[in-house]
């Protein structure tokens, strides 16, 4: 398919390069969702792909190829664009997608118990043959302390709590480690000091306790993004990416406990539906190509433009922002 003949698909088959414009180079706010769609697509691809060619598993080769064939053909019907999703933690937008559906779930729940607290528990971090270990101590260090905090000093904690696992390229170390919305600060205090006994080789400087500003949505979103930093770089950095999802396989992310109780969620859809309104209507079929991120019609025009935005958004800002 020769670049040339890619053109963007809108009402008016209009190129891109006409469009700077409106909107700050977008047409509407569906084309520049649609484009940071494009923009996810294309980080998750590279890093699945990055992983898959470190590991022979085959069992998770076949996860990780089923993220890469996420949303790869969007199907339209009229103003409808419909697109398979893989519901795998280390897709981006799938995750995006969970991000909303968690905060929706849980936000007036959270909000109702009152003052809240974000709090942030540590411990040293482990290499990587001692992850998945780490990990379960951790879940367990927690079910030790809640249940020590009610018995011995009648407190009983409220709240949710998240797995978060980072990598440091420097040491070749992993960081897991526990984020937490609470109720009170005398409980959240507590929460941390009984942490620090039972972990003293933990460094002080590592733990945090913020109050939440529960009218801000954005406090409450922050627990519920992703469980580790999604970026693999080279085949150590992917080496990395792949010994946290499978030292989380299994394992529950996030935790309610205490009155704030876990709702019904929404089914994981396994489709994802949307109205394209700058897409003139039409039956047809859409192909994601890495080398445009983007999809292409059979009749080679681009649904977003993407190559185009970024070299506009790179000569405005200096980068293509994400």
């Amino acid at each position: 398919m020769e670049a040339k003949l890619i053109e963007n698909c809108t009402t008016s088959h209009t190129t891109l390069d006409t469009l700077e414009v409106t909107s700050d180079l977008f047409i509407s706010k569906t084309h520049e969702k649609q484009y940071y769609k494009a923009i996810r697509k294309a980080k998750t691809n590279t890093k699945v792909k990055a992983i898959i060619g470190v590991i022979n598993d085959k069992s998770w080769q076949k996860k990780y190829w089923k993220t890469f064939h996420c949303n790869n053909i969007i199907l339209q019907n009229q103003n409808e664009f419909q697109g398979s999703l893989c519901r795998k933690r280390w897709c981006t937008h799938c995750s995006r997608i969970k991000t909303a559906e968690l905060t929706n779930a849980y936000k007036e729940p959270l909000k109702n118990l009152g003052e809240l607290y974000f709090i942030t528990l540590t411990r040293p971090n482990v290499e990587g043959r001692q992850l998945r270990s780490e990990v379960d101590k951790l879940i367990k260090s927690f079910q030790r302390i809640k249940d020590n905090l009610r018995k011995t000093y009648g407190i009983k904690l409220n709240g949710m709590r998240k797995l978060e696992v980072t990598y440091n390229e420097t040491t070749n170390q992993y960081h897991p480690h526990f984020h937490f919305i609470q109720q009170g600060k005398h409980e959240a205090m507590m929460l941390q000091k009984l942490w620090l006994q039972y972990h003293q080789q933990a460094n002080i400087k590592g733990q945090d306790i913020r109050l939440i500003d529960s009218n801000n949505d954005a406090s409450l979103i922050e627990l519920f993004k992703y469980a580790t930093k999604e970026t693999a770089k080279d085949d150590t950095t992917a080496k990395a990416l792949h010994n946290i999802y499978t030292a989380i396989d299994g394992r529950r992310i996030y935790q309610t406990y205490g009155k704030l109780k876990k709702v019904k969620e929404p089914n994981e859809a396994p489709n994802e539906k949307t109205q394209l309104e700058y897409i003139k209507n039409d039956y047809e079929v859409w192909k994601y190509e890495s080398e445009y991120k983007d999809w292409i019609s059979t009749k080679n025009m681009a649904l977003v433009g993407t190559l185009d935005i970024e070299n506009n958004l790179t000569l405005k800002y200096g980068k293509a922002k994400i």
